[in-house]
């Protein structure tokens, strides 16, 4: 028997330690107790991205059906304190105008004097100025809103305000937002589309536009406003009050020729087809007040200035057949236009007392010096606000006397005390004011929910007949107001 060479011993010992070494490996315990922490891991986040994704979907879809619905109860809170206003301006044009008519004449009756009278009147109606009585439902109507739109406990403040007891009653106050109105009349605004829709050559027409024009010169003579016409506007140009106020009635007017208050002729030539973006003159009535600012001379300075004090929108007289006229109802004169009146005041007298813008030479100082006419000015808004005008005569009597307008407390006496008498022409003041009930108005109807506010511009006219006449009540909607224009914001 042969022996194995040292060659064929050693594969042997080798084979046999490889499988002894592999059989050992093989008997261990398998290492996998790392893999059921990676699949946790891995399933948490799966589940973590998935939560947050629908999380946040939800949530964004709750914010957005909140945010609609805010968005439609702003809106309708808002066409509410529409509705409410145009309710009080109803009130206002069938019951409390009435009745107040009758109170001035018996009023006027008792006390022996008569405004169509002039100076004549009885001597303690002088005295007093020629105060009115008036009652304006609608200068009231944010406090009136407070009984529909408040909290309980502010209805209940109201209430007790004004003695009633409320505790008891429904439909008052909100528990889920708010909405607030303001009503201002426009009829005691200049009447910029009274100037224009003629062709200027129509002797009513050179009239109507002749009157705007001095209202226009009166609201802008004011130093106070150097500033608005003494700057280059875009195209370097430079434009004074009488431009600006010509401008601002061609714009209007159907003709090519420029408006002169002297009578003389020539073309419209204001450059509009000369800015980088070229247009030509309206000729035609003004869209909206905003539209003047396409006009020369007209910043978003002018607007601010004097917006508070224009309109668009048809005013007529009541005295003289519900005529379309360009005269100024001081019966619509209050502080709530942009917050004071007395611009408006000073402007009118001064229109009064100029005759022709561009003649100043033989005009009383006074009128021209604003520190001695706005004292008179803002007694005259004080006045129109508290009580109204019950004619022409108040402005007349006032400005003759002015310091009998006021207590010896009031700041304005021992200024007004020692100043010259302002004499005011009646028939120059009767070409360019009138007093009559309010014929349009402008409503402001604000509605809030959560975040969102909206806010909603009417202007209604009670004088002008319905386009519908499938109402069901033909008189009850006039008298609430036919709407001219209508802007959400």
């Amino acid at each position: 028997m042969s022996q194995p060479s040292s060659a064929e011993a050693r594969g042997a010992n080798g084979g046999g330690l490889r499988r002894r070494r592999w059989m050992r490996w093989s008997e261990r315990p398998p290492r996998d107790r790392g893999v059921a922490l990676l699949v946790v891991l891995t399933w948490l986040a799966m589940m973590i991205a998935l939560v947050s994704q629908f999380t946040f979907g939800t949530t964004v879809e709750a914010s957005q059906a909140a945010n609609a619905r805010d968005e439609l109860r702003a809106h309708y809170l808002a066409r509410s304190g529409v509705n409410l206003s145009r309710l009080l301006i109803k009130i206002q044009s069938k019951f409390v105008e009435p009745v107040m008519g009758q109170a001035q004449k018996m009023l006027q009756s008792m006390s022996g004097s008569d405004p169509s009278k002039g100076a004549t009147g009885n001597t303690a109606n002088m005295a007093t100025g020629g105060l009115g009585i008036s009652l304006r439902v609608t200068d009231y109507a944010d406090l009136l809103m407070g009984f529909f739109s408040g909290s309980a406990e502010e209805v209940s403040s109201l209430g007790s305000l004004i003695g009633l007891d409320i505790k008891e009653a429904k439909g008052l106050g909100m528990k889920n937002g708010r909405f607030d109105a303001e009503i201002t009349p426009e009829d005691g605004k200049i009447d910029l589309n009274c100037g224009g829709g003629g062709t200027g050559f129509d002797k009513e027409d050179k009239k109507r536009q002749l009157t705007v024009f001095r209202l226009l010169s009166g609201l802008m003579f004011s130093p106070r406003y150097d500033r608005l016409f003494t700057q280059q506007d875009q195209r370097g140009q430079f434009s004074s009050r009488i431009d600006v106020a010509r401008a601002l009635i061609d714009w209007a007017d159907t003709d090519d020729q420029i408006f002169s208050p002297e009578g003389a002729s020539g073309t419209e030539d204001y450059g509009y087809d000369t800015k980088e973006d070229k247009y030509r003159a309206h000729d035609g009535r003004y869209d909206t007040l905003e539209e003047i600012k396409q006009v020369r001379g007209v910043s978003d300075e002018f607007l601010e200035a004097f917006g508070p004090y224009l309109t668009v929108y048809p005013g007529t007289d009541a005295n003289q057949g519900n005529a379309r006229v360009c005269r100024l109802n001081l019966g619509a004169i209050t502080n709530r236009m942009g917050g004071d009146c007395a611009p408006m005041m000073m402007g009118i007298i001064r229109a009064t007392a100029m005759g022709d813008p561009t003649k100043l030479a033989a005009i009383d100082p006074v009128i021209l010096d604003d520190a001695k006419l706005y004292p008179i000015a803002t007694i005259l808004c004080d006045r129109a606000s508290a009580g109204g005008f019950d004619s022409l005569e108040t402005v007349l009597r006032v400005a003759a006397k002015p310091e009998a307008a006021v207590t010896q407390e009031d700041p304005r006496y021992r200024v007004l005390q020692g100043m010259k008498p302002l004499t005011i022409d009646r028939a120059q003041l009767d070409l360019l004011t009138y007093v009559a009930p309010v014929r349009t108005y402008r409503i402001v109807a604000t509605g809030e929910s959560g975040k969102v506010r909206k806010k909603i511009t009417a202007i209604v006219d009670t004088g002008r007949g319905l386009d519908n006449p499938l109402t069901l009540n033909y008189a009850s909607e006039q008298a609430a107001g036919v709407i001219q224009y209508w802007r959400e914001e």
